[in-house]
Parts: structure tokens; C-alpha cells; sequence
């Protein structure tokens, strides 16, 4: 069987304060970033416990903090500050490239979070760069491509 497999070129990576009516794309976006869900896990041992086992439940979930690598751009400078200076939360969607067999769209993760923009420390002759540090706030969504 032919893999699948396929390179990060070519993945989107889009913002929205409206709650995904309208997309952006966040221009010169250098990766592709998705968040991690961590679980937190609660300790349930108690003097029934067999065997002197610790048990455990799962607790809350949390996807984290990311940061979105780009090419600096003033635009996505000035919506990043301004979304923090103002608490909005924002929509991100991820979307891959098509895998093969796929036809109109490849995987999405959607998510949301709170953005603060920082250049990178840049040398002479480096391109400057800003990260887009977000942390996020809620679920993370995955649909397959079709």
C-alpha cells in the first residue's frame, strides 16, 4: 500500500474574532501548530484501594499554551496587540493539506484562545520574526478531511 504521508507545505492556519463566521489567514505562518490535550489526572486512592495501588480519575483537560512561528508582518502585528490589548478570545483553525484519496478539504483543528504577539530576538541579517503565543481556552476540534 502507497503511505499516505505528506509535508507540512502547503497547511493553513487562520484566525477569527467572530467565532469562525469569518476566517483570516495569519499571513507567513512558518509551522504547523496544534495543541497538545493534557489531562489532569486526580488521585482516588483510598483504604479499599486493592493491592496498595494508587487509583486515579480523570479530572479537567487543558490544551495549554502554543506558539505560532511567522515571518513578521506589521499587520499581524498590529490584530495580534490589538486582540491582546483588548482580552478577545480567538478562533484558530489548522487546516493539513489534502492526504491522498481526499478531494475537498484535508483535517481541521479548531480551537480557541487568548493571543500575545512577540518579535524574536533577531542577529544582523536574520529575518525577523514573530510568535503568535496563545493560550488556549476550551476544546480542541478535529474533523477529517473529505
Amino acid at each position: 500500500m502507497a503511505t499516505k504521508q505528506r509535508i507540512v507545505y502547503g497547511a493553513t492556519t487562520e484566525w477569527s474574532d467572530d467565532d469562525g463566521s469569518t476566517w483570516t489567514s495569519i499571513p507567513e505562518v512558518k509551522g504547523l501548530i496544534v495543541p497538545e490535550t493534557q489531562i489532569e489526572y486526580q488521585d482516588a486512592t483510598s483504604l479499599d484501594s486493592t493491592g496498595g495501588f494508587r487509583e486515579f480519575i480523570p479530572g479537567l483537560k487543558d490544551a495549554g499554551e502554543i506558539t505560532i512561528p511567522c515571518g513578521y508582518t506589521s499587520t499581524a502585528y498590529e490584530d495580534a496587540e490589538g486582540y491582546r490589548s483588548n482580552g478577545t478570545l480567538i478562533s484558530f483553525k489548522t487546516e493539513l493539506p489534502k492526504e491522498t484519496g481526499q478531494s475537498t478539504t484535508g483535517d481541521t483543528f479548531e480551537f480557541s484562545g487568548y493571543v500575545s504577539p512577540a518579535l524574536e530576538t533577531n542577529d544582523i541579517g536574520d529575518i525577523i520574526a514573530l510568535n503568535l503565543n496563545i493560550r488556549t481556552s476550551g476544546a480542541v476540534t478535529f474533523t477529517k478531511g473529505s
